[in-house]
């Protein structure tokens, strides 16, 4: 027995100590606060929103405009391919429009953007911007933020639809006349093109009493009067029934009877060929029955315009090859051939942004195109002069510059270090050039100057929209660097078995080191805050900036071990560096993989405005 060996005691499985558990409750906690806060910049990166005041209208400077009165008919839900493409019996389910267009005016297709939702899309063709994405996060109040559109720059605007939308635009509006159903009626077990013709009924009715309403009668005989009906049957019928059943396929040809109507009556009630008529739709309808991202279903809706100040349809030769190289200001290729059942590849299409609507419409009654537009006047669809259609270019033109000189005005004011848009250094001279050559009517210069003009503002205003993108991407990026550098050091100190020296010496170390690193985070925070403070940034700014300077300084605390570590490392047998290295590249693939899935399905998604 005396000789027996002693048995050696089993080496127990690592547990946390009392302080380790201590810091991972703090770590848990810090996490929390860190992704609430940093997914917060989500808002003040791409959802910040574009509209600025104290801009003048630009009126266009023609001496009739096209039109008296105009007529916006909006198909809430309505997608291009339903609306063009023939039945299975080989009839084209909207037959007025049809004719409209081979016989009376022009057509397309407008493209809308993410969200695509009846607020965004709304905003977008009757304002002219492309609305602050969380604004739809706010529900449906009027105005979540002020903006102008051309309801509010019309004598006189007349509206009835859903209580959801015609609000929005109206209900503030002392020269308004509106009306809305109530929401008991949008009723998603019913066939919902009632709500439609209910629409078209109120109007009507509204005209009938005009004939016993001098004061109303004359309200509807004056200029620059707008009159705008929202049909949302095409949208309940489509998330109830989904866009390919009889009832959604019904409803298309129910709104083209209501357009014909109110062309019939429109024009015999006022029998003096000076009213525009403008159908198109706020979003489509994807297969599923929804709508919001960016897939051509829900992005594509139809455009059609006729009446007065609207040309003639243009009929193309068959050798003609459909213009395939135009991109829109997203830099998106949009617009798609037109398929061959659409059969209307005899007639020029000119599709838009949907945010170019409003300054058509406006051109139209001759009104200022809304301050925050940011549409681009689609002159294919005008019938102006050449000096009215170069007048009304340069107005729109002077509208986007005017926003984007106030939004360079108001960061130049808070900005210490301001840098400016260059290519726009020289802008008024390229206007006084302009007005040199429409007084030598010299017009096709002026226009190409204009356009070019237009072209650079709208990239200003990019510019000035996506001016801190770099502070904050680059604060976000180190931020969220710094909190897996942190959650990896944390690991290596509680988790692993370094040499009793090695961690001794990298606490002693730390802690001779901890109070003069965080003097000198303390006056980096300090020093940073005061900057964002004379430059009027945001608080949250300040939360991110924190944020990330305090992870760093717990990093550079621990600079003595992270050294340590590499030594081990480098010291490390071939064979285990390599393994290190393999499991790191595979890991690094697996999430690039996803990424790029996410990619591939949602294409659309992920594109800005």
């Amino acid at each position: 027995m005396a000789g027996r060996a002693r048995p050696q005691p089993q080496p127990q499985p690592h547990s946390p100590s009392a302080s380790t558990r201590r810091r991972e409750r703090w770590l848990v906690v810090l996490g929390v606060a860190l992704h609430a806060v940093y997914m917060l910049s989500i808002f003040d990166i791409y959802f910040k929103s574009p509209i600025v005041h104290g801009m003048a209208p630009e009126p266009p400077r023609f001496s009739a405009p096209p039109a008296k009165r105009l007529v916006l008919l909006v198909a809430d839900g309505l997608r291009a391919d339903k609306f063009f493409e023939p039945d299975e019996r080989g009839r084209y389910r909207a037959p007025f429009l049809r004719g409209v267009i081979e016989e009376k005016g022009r057509w397309g297709v407008s493209h809308a953007r993410p969200p695509t939702e009846s607020r965004p899309g709304h905003v977008a063709i009757i304002a002219g911007f492309y609305e602050d994405p969380s604004a739809v996060t706010k529900g449906w109040k009027a105005n979540p933020v002020e903006f102008d559109s051309v309801f509010n720059q019309s004598r006189h605007i007349i509206s009835f639809g859903s209580p959801d939308i015609v609000p929005i635009f109206c209900s503030s509006l002392p020269h308004s006349t509106w009306g809305t159903y109530p929401h008991e009626y949008e009723d998603f077990a019913t066939d919902a093109s009632f709500l439609d013709h209910w629409s078209f009924d109120q109007f009507q009715g509204l005209l009938n009493r005009s004939f016993e309403d001098a004061k109303l009668r004359q309200l509807l005989l004056q200029d620059k009067l707008v009159i705008f009906l929202h049909l949302l049957g095409c949208d309940t019928n489509g998330h109830a029934h989904r866009p390919y059943s009889n009832i959604y396929l019904n409803n298309v040809k129910v709104v083209d009877q209501i357009a014909e109507s109110m062309y019939n009556l429109m024009e015999s009630y006022f029998n003096d060929n000076q009213t525009a008529y403008v159908f198109t739709a706020d979003h489509g309808m994807s297969d599923k029955g929804s709508h919001g991202d960016g897939h051509p279903s829900n992005t594509d809706t139809p455009l059609v315009a006729w009446g007065a100040g609207i040309r003639s349809p243009k009929f193309l030769a068959y050798t003609d090859k459909p213009d395939d190289g135009f991109r829109f200001v997203d830099d998106h290729k949009h617009d798609m051939p037109t398929p061959q059942d659409w059969a209307l590849e005899g007639f020029e299409r000119v599709d838009v942004n949907q945010a170019d609507i409003s300054p058509l419409m406006a051109t139209l009654v001759g009104l200022p195109c809304p301050l925050n537009s940011v549409g681009s006047l689609p002159t294919h669809y005008l019938k102006l002069s050449k000096a009215d259609e170069v007048e009304a270019v340069l107005a729109n033109t002077k509208q986007i510059l005017n926003q984007f000189l106030r939004k360079s005005q108001m960061k130049q004011s808070s900005s210490l270090y301001f840098k400016p848009f260059k290519p726009l250094a020289n802008y008024s001279l390229v206007l006084d050039q302009i007005e040199d050559l429409i007084s030598a009517k010299d017009y096709e210069n002026a226009m190409k100057h204009s356009e070019e003009l237009r072209s650079m503002a709208l990239a200003g205003l990019h510019y000035f929209q996506t001016y801190d993108w770099f502070m904050l991407m680059t604060t976000i990026t180190l931020g969220y660097i710094g909190w897996m550098v942190n959650l990896i050091l944390h690991v290596l100190q509680s988790y692993t078995s370094f040499p009793a020296n090695l961690q001794k010496r990298t606490q002693v170390y730390a802690k001779n080191t901890s109070v003069k690193v965080y003097i000198v985070g303390c006056f980096i925070m300090g020093f940073s805050s005061i900057i964002l403070l004379l430059e009027k940034s945001p608080l949250l700014y300040h939360a991110y900036l924190f944020m990330t300077i305090f992870l760093w300084t717990r990093i550079v605390q621990n600079f003595e071990f992270i050294k340590a570590v590499w030594r081990e490392l480098s010291n490390m047998p071939f064979k285990y560096t390599m393994n290190l290295l393999n499991i790191s590249v595979i890991a690094l693939f697996i999430l690039e993989f996803l990424v790029c899935t996410f990619c591939y399905w949602h294409p659309k998604r992920l594109r800005t405005t």
